[in-house]
């Protein structure tokens, strides 16, 4: 019964941890007035993801809710929507100038403060982090997997 409980403590306290972090991530969208689909979008498309469908599988979300970040996006003036030209069904993104701009200011500002953190670890730390993230996450969707 003690390794339940002690199993259960620690389990609270890394997603108590996993929490933290997600408000973290959370803050970076709000701290520039975009929701976290936006945000992500942004970045992905002054990476070089250039399709609707590219993003919404890297962000793990439906085209529709995409769909509504992009009407947002465009409507603030950040990015254009062009057909490619050998499929007029699919659109290409592109940021505008006044988006490169936003992204350049607001985005790459939020990941130089967290470059800026990850700086104050060791390598160690980060090879463990990634390593351990990495575990963790494969762990939980295998158990997923099984228990359907």
């Amino acid at each position: 019964m003690k390794q339940n409980s002690e199993i259960q403590t620690t389990l609270a306290a890394f997603r108590e941890a996993t929490w933290e972090l997600d408000n973290v991530y959370t803050m970076f969208p709000k701290s520039c007035g975009l929701s976290e689909v936006e945000y992500w979008s942004l970045l992905l498309i002054y990476e070089g993801v250039a399709t609707q469908s590219q993003i919404s599988e890297r962000l793990f979300i439906s085209r529709q809710t995409l769909n509504s970040a992009f009407k947002q996006l465009r409507k603030k003036g950040l990015i254009r929507l062009e057909p490619y030209e050998e499929n007029q069904r699919s659109k290409q993104s592109f940021l505008t100038e006044i988006g490169r701009a936003f992204v350049e200011e607001r985005i790459l500002w939020m990941h130089r403060i967290e470059e800026n953190a990850w700086k104050k670890l060791s390598s160690d730390e980060h090879n463990a982090l990634i390593r351990l993230t990495k575990k963790m996450s494969s762990l939980i969707q295998n158990e997923m997997e099984h228990s359907k």
